[in-house]
């Protein structure tokens, strides 16, 4: 993977979300300068505040706008109120997309927008490449294809990273709800029929800097390498986790939901890998988050 140029330079939307703060995380281990305003001060939805965030980075860039960054962590990812609150959903995820990446194109800046397995179906029979055809089951799965869309039209030399199963430090996601629920409960179900591609925010900030390091353009697949199902991802964290706690298999019937989810979240990262940005195997990933869990919980 490309060495982070120490002489580019960051500004973050969402800096204060899980993917967010890892970027961050991954910079200043690069020593590489960035901007991460509070979501208060760089509001997405505010044409205004916007403009204004992107004008005071742009100017710090004035001489080489081509090595300044724009990186569009920012998400509603609520799935379950997305169903209820498609206008908030499409503000953030498709319209406010839709703005950062004029603003960047107009100050010159390379733009990198994060979208979703979940503008797949799910019915495919293996991994998913960038090329296959969408279709979303959900509010918050078609708001970030509308996303993607906006993007693409706004910003044609903007890169485009889906992602899937995200994981990490200082957020919601699939481990901790596993560790907090297995912390009081001696047994758990868990759906053994969805199957995704797990992925560590560290390893997603460090391949999203590689892309912009290997000049890419367009639309890439980013996810941990390999493919489990959500009971065996529960598994390995309790495993990790030196927990007993007993699992369940169970269908996802067993949990109905107001957004349907696609069964099969895999997704191919091979367009990236050709350029030198490869995803760490999902397990070690999760090692290396565990680790890190384990060290805050002594």
């Amino acid at each position: 993977m490309s060495v982070a140029d120490p002489t580019r330079r960051y500004l973050i939307a969402g800096a204060g979300g899980m993917l967010g703060g890892a970027l961050q995380r991954v910079l200043t281990e690069r020593g590489v300068p960035f901007t991460a305003p509070a979501e208060g001060d760089f509001d997405i939805t505010d044409p205004a505040g916007i403009d204004r965030v992107v004008a005071t980075f742009a100017t710090d860039c004035l001489t080489t706008p081509e090595r300044c960054v724009l990186v569009n962590a920012a998400a509603f990812t609520n799935v379950e109120r997305a169903e209820d609150d498609a206008l908030i959903a499409y503000r953030v995820n498709a319209h406010g997309a839709r703005m950062l990446a004029i603003a960047a194109r107009n100050a010159g800046l390379t733009f990198v927008h994060v979208s979703t397995d979940f503008v797949f179906d799910g019915a495919k029979d293996g991994a998913y490449v960038e090329s296959d055809p969408v279709h979303p089951l959900s509010v918050y799965g078609a708001s970030k294809l509308a996303g993607e869309l906006a993007v693409t039209e706004a910003d044609p030399d903007a890169i485009i990273a889906r992602t899937a199963w995200v994981f990490g430090e200082n957020g919601v996601n699939f481990p901790v709800k596993i560790l907090e629920l297995a912390a009081s409960r001696p047994k758990l179900s868990v759906v053994i029929d969805e199957i995704g591609s797990p992925t560590y925010t560290h390893d997603l900030a460090t391949a999203i800097v590689g892309l912009v390091e290997a000049r890419a353009r367009g639309l890439f697949h980013l996810a941990g390498s390999g493919a489990c199902s959500r009971f065996e991802l529960a598994a390995e964290v309790l495993r990790l986790a030196g927990l007993d706690t007993e699992l369940e298999p169970v269908t996802s019937d067993a949990f109905p939901t107001k957004a349907a989810r696609p069964a099969n979240s895999v997704l191919d990262c091979s367009k990236a890998a050709a350029l030198g940005v490869t995803m760490p195997e999902w397990h070690d990933s999760l090692a290396r988050f565990m680790a890190g869990w384990r060290a805050q919980t002594r």
